[in-house]
C-alpha cells in the first residue's frame, strides 16, 4: 500500500478513464503502446512525449461526445490533465524536460475551450468591401505625391484580389509576373504561412480604380530605382522553414519525427528581437490608418480585412466554394480554421 491508494475514489476513476481514452486514441491512430514505449527509450524521447501529448490535446479539442457535440471544457481539461499525469508516471525520467512545456500546452487548450464556449473563438477583422477598396484606391491615386503612394495602392489592390495575407507579398518579384496562353496575366508567389507556391490569374476590372493590372503597371512605372521586388516599399520578412502541425497529422509521423513539434518551442533571444521588429503587417496597418478615414471608409480595417473581403465578394458572386478555398490556400484542417472559415 502507498499514498496513491489513499487518493479519493473519484480521482482514481478519472485517472483510469483518461488512460482508457488515451489508449483508445492510440488505437485510432494505429499506434501500439509497445511502440510508444520503445520510442520513449530514444535520445529524443522528451520531444516524442511532448508531440504525443500535443496530438492528444488536439484530439480532445475536436472530439465529439455521445450527443454529437464537442466535449465540454471541463471534460477536455480533465482528460488532458489526467492523461498527462498518467504518462508522466509511466515515464517519470522525462518529467523535468517536458513539465513546463506541457503546462503551457494545457493553458492553450483551456483558453481555446473557454473562447469556444463563449462564442468568441475568432476575433474577425471586418471585411474590406470592393466599394471600400475603390474609395481608398481613388484617394491614393488623386493625392499621390510620391512614388510610394502608387506602390501602396498596388499593395492594397493585390491583397484584395489575391486573397492574400500581408506576408504573402514580401517575396513577390517582378520575375513572378507572366502572361500565359490566351493572354492571361499570372502572378506567382509563395504563401508564407503554408509555404505553398501559387500561380493566380488576374484580369482587368471594369472599373479602372480597382483594376489590379493597372495598379501593377502604375507601381512599376513609378519606381524610382531598379530592383527585383515588385513592391519595394514593404519590409522584407524571413521565411520560416518549420512546418505546421495540423489535427490531421498522423501520430505515427510525430513519433518518428518529433522535431516537427519544435515550432512551439520558445525562440532564442536574438530571434525574438528580430520578430518583434515592425513588419509588413504593421506597414499595411499604418497605410490603412493614414488612408481609411480620409477616403471615407467607416470600418476599422486591418491587414487581414482584404483576404476576407475579397473572398466574401467572390462568394457573393456565386463562384464555387472550393475555388475560393484553393485560390486563398486555406488549410481547412488547421486549428484556427476548423470551427470558422476565415472568409465567412
Amino acid at each position: 500500500m502507498n499514498l496513491n491508494d489513499l487518493a479519493p475514489t473519484n480521482t482514481k476513476r478519472a485517472r483510469e478513464n483518461a488512460a482508457l481514452i488515451f489508449l483508445k486514441f492510440l488505437e485510432d491512430e494505429e499506434v501500439e503502446w509497445k511502440y510508444l514505449e520503445a520510442c520513449m527509450k530514444r535520445e529524443n524521447a522528451a520531444l516524442v512525449l511532448e508531440a504525443v501529448v500535443d496530438k492528444f490535446g488536439m484530439h480532445l479539442a475536436f472530439k465529439e461526445g455521445r450527443r454529437g457535440k464537442l466535449l465540454a471544457r471541463h471534460s477536455v481539461m480533465q482528460y488532458f490533465q489526467q492523461a498527462k499525469n498518467w504518462l508522466l508516471e509511466k515515464f517519470p525520467h522525462h518529467r523535468t524536460a517536458v513539465d513546463k512545456s506541457l503546462l503551457k500546452k494545457g493553458q492553450v487548450l483551456e483558453r481555446h475551450c473557454m473562447k469556444r464556449e463563449s462564442g468568441a473563438f475568432v476575433n474577425k477583422a471586418p471585411a474590406c468591401t470592393k466599394s471600400a477598396l475603390k474609395r481608398m484606391m481613388v484617394y491614393l491615386y488623386c493625392t499621390a505625391a510620391i512614388p510610394g503612394d502608387y506602390q501602396d495602392a498596388a499593395l492594397l489592390c493585390l491583397l484584395w484580389f489575391l486573397f492574400g495575407r500581408a506576408s504573402d507579398l514580401t517575396l513577390l518579384r517582378k520575375a513572378n509576373l507572366s502572361i500565359g496562353s490566351g493572354d492571361i496575366f499570372f502572378v506567382r508567389f509563395i504563401r508564407i504561412k503554408t509555404s505553398e507556391e501559387q500561380a493566380l490569374s488576374l484580369f482587368p476590372d471594369e472599373d479602372f480604380a480597382t483594376c489590379p493590372i493597372l495598379a501593377i503597371a502604375v507601381a512599376l512605372a513609378t519606381q524610382t530605382a531598379p530592383g527585383v521586388a515588385l513592391l519595394s516599399q514593404i519590409p522584407a520578412q524571413a521565411v520560416s522553414t518549420q512546418s505546421e502541425i495540423a489535427p490531421a497529422t498522423p501520430l505515427i509521423d510525430l513519433l518518428d519525427h518529433p522535431e516537427a513539434m519544435t515550432s512551439s518551442q520558445p525562440a532564442a533571444n536574438s530571434e525574438k528581437s528580430e520578430d518583434a521588429a515592425p513588419g509588413v503587417h504593421s506597414y499595411v496597418n499604418r497605410v490603412l490608418d493614414r488612408v481609411m478615414r480620409k477616403a471615407g471608409v467607416a470600418e476599422h480595417l486591418t491587414s487581414h480585412s482584404f483576404r476576407r473581403g475579397g473572398a466574401q465578394h467572390t462568394n457573393g458572386a456565386g463562384l464555387c466554394t472550393q475555388w475560393i478555398f484553393d485560390r486563398g490556400a486555406w488549410n481547412m484542417t488547421a486549428t484556427s480554421k476548423a470551427l470558422s472559415p476565415s472568409y465567412m
